[in-house]
């Protein structure tokens, strides 16, 4: 429940004002500032639509690594540009995965800044995948090391980013 109430507060840059939509089996409701379907009866809430972000260079085995998991390592940079979008899309990735029991740790690629554990690709395994969420001059996600690169170019693309990784995940988008 508390989870829900947090959904609707933190979710919000989709900008379509269509009601519903559909993307092949999958019906999405808009709820105002965000998008939501029901799978096997659990809610997953997203900021954009499938066709939003379907178009964003991914790498299947990036995506695969993420399936059939408890949890997932999140990381990234304590200064990054992007340091603000990258939380919101931590967050919101998490409120949605938990609702299909894959939790989210976050933490900083380096712990002088924060108190957040030090989470960084060497920390990738087989059990529990590291997404490195970080800014740059291309939006595309990337597997690199055993670790997964989730970059965005500006910080609307973080949350496209963030959404396209979870509808692979949940196999929306295959």
């Amino acid at each position: 429940m508390i989870s829900s109430v947090f959904g609707v507060v933190f979710f919000g840059f989709g900008s379509s004002g269509a009601a519903s939509a559909k993307y092949n089996d999958f019906k999405f409701i808009n709820q105002g500032d965000h998008w939501s379907t029901k799978l096997d009866g659990r809610y997953a809430l997203f900021t954009y639509l499938p066709e939003d972000v379907v178009n964003i260079e991914v790498d299947n085995s990036a995506i695969n690594i993420l399936k059939n998991i408890i949890q997932i390592d999140a990381t990234s940079d304590f200064n990054d540009t992007f340091s603000q979008s990258i939380a919101l899309a931590q967050y919101q990735m998490g409120i949605t995965l938990s609702n299909f029991n894959i939790f989210i740790r976050s933490g900083f690629t380096n712990s002088k800044e924060s108190d957040f554990p030090v989470i960084t690709c060497n920390n990738a395994t087989q059990f529990v995948p590291v997404i490195y969420f970080k800014s740059s001059n291309e939006t595309k996600v990337y597997l690199q090391d055993n670790c997964i690169i989730a970059e965005a170019s500006n910080d609307r693309d973080m949350a496209r980013v963030k959404d396209r990784l979870v509808y692979g995940i949940l196999n929306i988008i295959e």
